[in-house]
């Protein structure tokens, strides 16, 4: 709400120069109506929380989306829920325990309903779903839905089963989540290399991948020349664009990035059909409204949010570079009639120059959102953009040829044929992603306040030069050498500095010590837990996990995590207490009959948490605890880190922090 505030009150502040009343209107009641739909969304969700948060309830739901755990016979799904108690109801569930199933499938069962922890529920209440179900009894599949999302589900896994039939994994797993959006083959390892690389907006299904599928296929079959010049047949081609784009925002789930552009689509169809010319601004905004209208948390969803900061990054790269390309054409009027080589070198520059300006500007756009989400970000972005995006489209009209050409028997040899193209070129991304992802300060993190004050500096420097009309020469490398010299101090100022993290359920959080690259990560949980400290790490920035400590007693399966040394307390004899060291902290392990207490030495500070049960004949004093439900009775702490602030165990009145930045020269930080 404040950073909404604030971006009404800058937007007004921009249109009292030019006086722009209309357009300050239909900002105040924009602002109007989304602080009504924020409104009756929170109370939506209340309403949903108070009535069914804390109760086992029978559920009849439909599997709206999957995604592979890292256990046997579980996934982790989204459940739209139809039926409670056999009373119809309508709203969405997440669950990290479901027996195996697939999306479109309805199911029932017996769920414990969970509200979820006040630090996740804009998160989750972004994805759509209000509540957690946990164990599920009496579970039963109960086949096919007939939904709309249920048959694209389906139709979604026979492409991705189709396309990687004869493919290695890695090329096979990178087809399946930019062309279908099935991302539960794509390694982790692969997921970190094209982060690394700058390149993971390449794996998700956006603008760029609906803009090439509904401007190339359909293009090229109502594209012709004498056709064109018939409004129907333009007529035709609308209704034909619009109803793929409903397909593939189907098929892939409906993620924001797709759903944004799929209304472009559609607007720029109907734009037809009513004789109205389609303008990229006004498609935006119809996609956020249509998106925002029914859940305000949408906006939440940092899918959202970078799918839109890219496109407006985007529009304005193309506009540098229109003013570029008229600069260059006003300079060679001057000169005489040029050669063939010369035509072919200015042809040359000017596609570099537009691929450089939108890979800039939209990379530009983007790095507020990364950054203000902790999330690292790559140098290597738009060099990786300007050298192998080109190979996105053949990669994903072979992929496309290939899955369709896989449904039909009798043709084999042309599907062979797609399907080894389309692999040699993924085998070339593939290898560039982690050439790049290699090289060093491919992922650089930095801190959220510092990264918001930088980022203010940037709009306030883009403002003045506006209002003071600052010539692009001047400006855009001005602009350019405050952005590189900010983003230099804040890596300095990053260096050495060491971040605790309290990562997954509240139930059963892992810790996460990370710095410089690296970490030390002492786990308990399950699937969901594993998830999100992979989120985590990569958030860090993280490369190389130098240790990691299993502080399960009776794990059902092992943490499939990469580390350098892995310690199972499990098989660590009772008694015993063991103590490691890495680059970034000592850890201590003493393992009791019942539980384990694991203390970490950084610098001067101590830090303890505690698995199970753990009695001590003398208690042990640190200057934090790392919280978890377990009671920790052998523990005197100065400070509490903690997921959570209502353990039963707590007595209430002392600060609790979810976060804690430690700084060599001994001061920290806690959020």
């Amino acid at each position: 709400m404040p950073f909404a505030a604030f971006f009404v009150a800058v937007c007004l502040l921009l249109c009292i120069p030019d006086r722009t009343r209309k357009a300050s209107l239909c900002l105040l009641l924009g602002a109007a109506a989304g602080l009504a739909a924020a409104r009756h969304t929170n109370a939506r969700l209340e309403q949903t929380l108070e009535k069914y948060a804390g109760q086992t309830v029978a559920l009849t739901a439909e599997v709206e989306s999957v995604s592979a755990s890292y256990y046997p016979g579980i996934v982790d799904a989204v459940l739209r829920v139809e039926r409670v108690n056999g009373r119809a109801a309508e709203f969405r569930v997440e669950c990290d325990t479901l027996p195996v199933c697939e999306a479109g499938e309805r199911v029932e069962g017996r769920f414990a309903l969970e509200a979820p922890e006040p630090a996740d529920r804009t998160t989750l209440f972004a994805d759509g779903a209000a509540l957690l179900a946990k164990e599920p009894q009496a579970f039963a599949r109960l086949g096919q839905g007939s939904s709309f999302r249920a048959r694209t589900s389906r139709l979604q896994k026979r492409l991705s089963t189709s396309l990687r039939g004869e493919m290695n994994e890695d090329a096979g797993g990178v087809l399946a989540a930019m062309t279908v959006g099935d991302r539960n083959y794509l390694s982790s390892a692969l997921r970190s290399t094209y982060r690394g690389a700058g390149l993971s907006h390449v794996l998700v299904v956006s603008g760029m991948h609906v803009s090439i599928l509904c401007g190339d296929v359909f293009g090229s079959v109502f594209g012709r020349r004498r056709r064109e010049r018939s409004y129907r047949s333009r007529r035709v081609k609308a209704l034909f664009t619009a109803f793929l784009a409903l397909l593939l925002a189907g098929v892939t789930g409906f993620t924001p990035s797709v759903c944004r552009a799929a209304v472009a689509v559609w607007v720029s169809a109907l734009g037809v059909w009513v004789y109205g010319a389609s303008d990229a601004l006004t498609s935006l905004a119809a996609a956020g409204i249509l998106m925002t209208a029914r859940n305000s948390y949408a906006v939440c969803d940092i899918g959202f949010e970078l799918s839109f900061a890219a496109v407006l990054g985007t529009l304005a790269g193309a506009e540098l570079s229109r003013h570029l390309h008229a600069l260059f054409a006003a300079h060679a009027t001057r000169k005489k009639k040029p050669s063939v080589l010369q035509r072919i070198l200015r042809h040359v520059r000017s596609s570099l120059t537009e691929t450089v300006c939108i890979g800039v500007c939209a990379s530009a756009a983007t790095f507020p959102v990364l950054v203000l989400r902790g999330l690292s970000v790559s140098i290597y972005a738009v060099l990786s953009g300007a050298a192998v995006l080109w190979m996105v489209k053949p990669m994903m009209l072979l992929s496309f040829g290939t899955a369709f050409a896989g449904l039909v028997p009798v043709a084999g040899p042309l599907y062979l044929l797609l399907g080894k193209a389309a692999e040699a070129l993924t085998g070339l991304l593939n290898r560039w992603a982690v050439w790049v992802s290699a090289k060093p300060g491919a992922g650089l993190y930095f801190d959220t306040n510092y990264a918001a004050l930088v980022c203010l500096l940037l709009m306030a420097l883009c403002g003045l030069a506006h209002l003071w009309k600052v010539r692009l020469r001047v400006a855009v490398p001005g602009l350019l050498l405050t952005a590189a010299l900010a983003i230099g101090a804040g890596n300095a100022l990053c260096r050495d500095v060491v971040h605790i993290d309290l990562v997954g359920s509240a139930n059963s959080p892992a810790v996460v010590v990370s710095q410089n690259h690296t970490a030390v990560v002492l786990f308990r949980g399950g699937a969901s837990t594993q998830r999100a400290l992979e989120n985590q790490l990569a958030r860090r920035g993280v490369t190389t996990v130098e240790l990691l400590a299993d502080l399960r007693l009776d794990p059902e399966n092992a943490c499939t995590l990469p580390a350098r040394t892995m310690c199972r307390v499990a098989v660590q004899p009772v008694g015993s207490a063991v103590t490691r060291q890495t680059s970034t902290a000592a850890v201590e392990t003493l393992r009791t009959r019942f539980g384990c207490l694991v203390r970490l030495t950084i610098g001067e500070q101590q830090f303890v948490t505690v698995s199970g049960t753990v009695t001590l004949a003398e208690p042990v004093r640190v200057q934090w605890l790392l919280a978890s439900p377990a009671k920790p009775e052998a523990v005197q702490w100065e400070q509490l880190l903690s997921r959570s602030d209502h353990y039963q165990w707590m007595q209430g009145g002392e600060a609790v922090y979810a976060s804690l930045s430690l700084r060599s020269s001994g001061g920290w930080r806690a959020e």
